[in-house]
């Protein structure tokens, strides 16, 4: 499923006052986002196709016609078209992909969005990115460092806990604003609302 498609209008419209309320408690910046994938892992597409090609030509030198014409012969063709086209297919291509490859992919997109969004531009350095990849499967929680400077280690798989338990189940959306709400407490332990305080960041989900 496309991210743009994952939430409906409805859902996206709640999301975006659960960005709204948990901010109201605290001076921080919360950007919710949900992307289609963090890479397209072309290598696993490249390794589809050269398997298919392999296999193909293997399969030829076993049943091709030697008397046969030779454009008929197009066992390799078309199994490299074949591995490379299921090699696209999502689930497929998780289960190709290493773990070390998603965790480097997820990073990435995390620290581009963090800066394409502004969070590294807030006053105290109190911006949050909670970002759902759809592809991988995985959540991922990133925080500026005046934020990380006062919360525990591992405040956020707590965050990242909830927000998957509730994909699973069904529940993407109630378990996405919790998680929001969630972080608007965590945030006003250490960054109580200032009377100054601005909202400096968009609050709605961001798509990609």
């Amino acid at each position: 499923m496309k991210a743009e498609k994952f939430f409906t209008e409805a859902e996206q419209e709640r999301i975006h006052q659960a960005v709204i309320g948990a901010e109201s408690k605290n001076s921080g910046e919360i950007v919710p986002m949900i992307v289609t994938s963090s890479a397209r892992y072309t290598e696993i597409e490249l390794l589809g196709l050269i398997a298919g090609l392999l296999a193909g030509m293997i399969a030829e030198r076993i049943w091709s016609d030697p008397w046969g014409s030779p454009l008929l012969n197009l066992w390799p063709v078309a199994g490299a078209l074949l591995g490379f086209l299921l090699c696209r297919i999502p689930a497929i291509k998780r289960l190709l992909v290493s773990k070390s490859r998603v965790t480097e992919a997820m990073h990435a997109t995390c620290l581009a969005a963090f800066t394409q969004h502004g969070l590294h531009y807030t006053k105290d350095h109190t911006g949050i990115l909670i970002l759902i990849s759809l592809l991988e499967h995985r959540v991922q929680v990133l925080a500026d460092r005046g934020i990380n400077q006062k919360v525990a280690p591992g405040t956020w798989n707590e965050i990242i806990g909830m927000i998957t338990a509730g994909i699973k189940s069904g529940h993407a959306c109630d378990a996405f604003c919790k998680a929001i709400e969630r972080c608007g407490e965590i945030l006003a332990t250490h960054f109580p609302r200032q009377p100054d305080d601005k909202d400096e960041l968009p609050n709605r989900l961001v798509t990609k």
